[in-house]
């Protein structure tokens, strides 16, 4: 039966820490900052997903959800849920580009932008297409989701490089063509020595093209990995010229040529002058004078006419007896 003892203890009820506040998003590869009112330590329920540091910062590891733990001394605590967003995937394409060039980075993450730190490293926000500068730089190159708003980066090193090739771009089988680039050191080399070759770097012909063939060939100036090249056009010169290359004062030969639709030419008409269509030639006077033959394109072939000087008429006497 109740006797009116009883037994007593003290317990102690201890204060939850205050609410954190803070972002509760986070980018995969980022931190933000959360914040309670001091004295507790910081952690995470998954450090696969976040993790926390002393002072509050977060550290976004991996796409996921994951609740940021306050807890004071007494052991009572607070939760802070937080969402991490997965960056977009890496970033592809050739990253060392030369001066005045263009490179095409990709990423497979759908629907986001392209941006630069360094607006002489320029980027197409849509298409990936980075634009190198004229000088040597770098950037900072970022692709950033509509979705998430999260961000991944690589950097872009854009290198010196040769400046434009100049020259006469056509030639003639036989024939040169000489290429220079304003830039030194590089190396010279054609893609296709069947057609035209080139003179190497250090050689005094460097630069020099000859033609080979009739056809193309891409001729290629190098200075470390950078290259600029020319299209150089080969045409067929014409064959040798045919007939008599001696004639008479006031007498005139027909020359020829293989080929049928291409211009005569004397290079002394005093001393001999030539049909530009027919390739009748006709001396003029003693001497020697160099008759050309030219093709459409501008190829040529020449021949020297040698024009001697015409006897005086014959005369007969008739003898007296």
């Amino acid at each position: 039966m109740p006797t009116g003892c009883f037994a007593a203890t003290i317990f102690t009820v201890n204060p939850l820490p205050g609410a954190i506040t803070g972002t509760s998003t986070v980018c995969a590869g980022a931190t933000t900052i959360l914040y309670d009112a001091g004295g507790g330590t910081w952690s995470s329920s998954n450090t696969a997903i976040a993790t926390a540091g002393t002072s509050g910062i977060v550290g976004g590891v991996a796409g996921g959800a994951a609740n940021i733990v306050y807890t004071l001394a007494s052991g009572c605590n607070t939760l802070f849920p937080i969402t991490v967003s997965a960056a977009p995937s890496a970033i592809t394409g050739v990253t060392s580009i030369c001066e005045g060039t263009t490179s095409v980075l990709t990423d497979t993450t759908a629907g986001g932008s392209w941006s630069s730190s360094n607006t002489a490293v320029a980027i197409d926000p849509l298409s990936g297409i980075v634009t190198a500068g004229s000088l040597p730089d770098t950037a900072a190159i970022s692709y950033t989701s509509f979705i998430t708003g999260c961000t991944t980066t690589t950097a872009v090193t854009v290198t010196t490089g040769p400046l434009p090739i100049s020259g006469v771009l056509n030639l003639c089988t036989g024939g040169t063509t000489t290429l220079s680039d304003a830039s030194t050191g590089g190396i010279w080399s054609s893609g296709s020595t069947g057609v035209a070759t080139v003179g190497s770097a250090g050689s005094p012909s460097a630069g020099n093209v000859y033609g080979v063939a009739a056809g193309t060939a891409t001729i290629s100036y190098a200075i470390g990995t950078c290259t600029l090249t020319a299209i150089v056009t080969v045409n067929l010169s014409p064959p040798s010229i045919t007939g008599v290359t001696a004639v008479c004062v006031g007498l005139a030969t027909l020359l020829s040529d293989a080929t049928t639709d291409g211009s005569w030419s004397s290079s002394n008409t005093v001393i001999a002058s030539v049909v530009a269509t027919s390739g009748i030639l006709t001396g003029a006077s003693p001497g020697t004078a160099m008759i050309t033959y030219t093709l459409p394109d501008g190829c040529m072939t020449t021949t020297a006419e040698t024009v001697n000087t015409t006897p005086p008429a014959i005369t007969y006497r008739v003898p007296t007896s």
